[in-house]
């Protein structure tokens, strides 16, 4: 059984619910209303609340990971399977905003969004390629689990110094480990083989330099190729206990070499392409001297996205919201990526809140 079976069957499930209680209102009311809309249509026809699905989509990790390091043997994954759809609904109608959530590190521990992350560029991948909805359901599922066998060396892989190599060897055998923990989640054999197979691939290249086999090209899964990319990104984006993180635009830069031996040129283009030079929310200097973030890109004009400035060029917060679309601006040009924990302000208020923007500390409890 396929994914979208599985979300098919839920979807029916929903839909009856919906309707049920549509009739019975009906009757205790004794009106006459058009017919329910069923849950698909109602979900599809209202736009997602981007910041809840990506909130729920690192609760549902954080708490997959707390089952995984417990007694349980059969984990129940209906929330995985929940989020997988919201988000590849969020991705295929190419909507920009959740990517300015993947730019988000988790304080607790960086896998819980590294997970979520590489799910969402996975499926930009996946929707840039033109998969159809049912096969991009199982790359973004692929890419929110291709990270489960860190489980077992999180203690590792969260250390502050410099790891040894025997602890290298045991974080590179978390793909390896991903079998047994995929074992324990409720999900249909063929699903699981899928999962196994993919995950275990994630770290294989293209010249057969990778792990756990040394695959090369055709060897290795189309998925895993996929979920390699964005994982790679994402690593190098976002920070890790024992380093920081480089900027998103240097990032597409060392993307497009190592594309060049170990990963999937046509699927690297396709990524970059979809993100930009400048991706979405990168922060870049104005040829004004105001300090802005890349809101949303422009496929067009790769390097004239969307942005909204957050600081003027005398260095205080902008009075109003200011957004400029650098497609339909030509006097304003990008001169240079920023750092933005290294922004020099007077506004030290501000300053905390670009640092802080990096983190992602709510829990909604949904």
């Amino acid at each position: 059984m396929r994914l979208s079976d599985i979300l098919k069957k839920k979807y029916q499930q929903q839909e009856t619910e919906v309707k049920q209680e549509v009739q019975l209102q009906k009757k205790e009311k004794e009106i006459v209303s058009e017919p329910a809309t069923s849950a698909r249509e109602e979900k599809t026809l209202k736009s997602y609340n981007v910041e809840e699905v990506y909130a729920k989509a690192i609760n549902t990790v954080r708490n997959l990971f707390r089952n995984i390091n417990s007694s349980k043997t059969s984990i129940l994954v209906d929330d995985v399977l929940e989020v997988t759809r919201s988000i590849t609904e969020i991705v295929d109608v190419n909507n920009q905003d959740i990517l300015l959530y993947s730019c988000y590190s988790t304080i607790d521990s960086y896998i819980y969004a590294h997970s979520v992350n590489v799910a969402i560029y996975s499926g930009v991948i996946g929707k840039a390629k033109g998969l159809p909805i049912e096969d991009l359901q199982e790359l973004v599922l692929c890419g929110i689990l291709h990270d489960i066998g860190m489980a077992k060396v999180l203690h590792i892989a969260e250390k502050k110094q410099k790891i040894t190599e025997p602890e290298f060897e045991d974080i590179k055998n978390h793909s390896e480990y991903a079998k047994e923990e995929i074992g324990k989640l409720q999900l249909p054999a063929q699903l699981k083989s899928k999962l196994i197979s993919v995950i275990s691939q994630i770290h294989e290249r293209m010249d057969g330099s990778g792990y756990l086999k040394g695959l090369e090209a055709e060897q290795i899964e189309f998925f895993a190729k996929i979920i390699s990319i964005a994982d790679i990104y994402e690593a190098m984006t976002h920070p890790r206990p024992y380093r920081d993180r480089i900027l998103p635009h240097d990032a597409v830069v060392a993307l497009v070499k190592q594309a060049q031996t170990e990963l999937d040129s046509q699927l690297t283009k396709l990524f970059i392409d979809k993100i930009s030079i400048f991706p979405v929310g990168s922060y870049v200097k104005l040829n004004t001297g105001e300090i802005a973030r890349v809101i949303a890109t422009n496929s067009s004009f790769p390097l004239r996205p969307k942005v909204k400035v957050i600081l003027t060029a005398e260095k205080y917060a902008p009075k109003g919201e200011e957004i400029i679309d650098l497609s339909q601006n030509s006097q304003i040009v990008i001169t240079e990526p920023v750092d933005e924990t290294k922004i020099d302000t007077m506004d030290k208020k501000l300053l905390l809140q670009i640092r802080a923007q990096r983190w992602w500390v709510k829990d909604s409890g949904v």
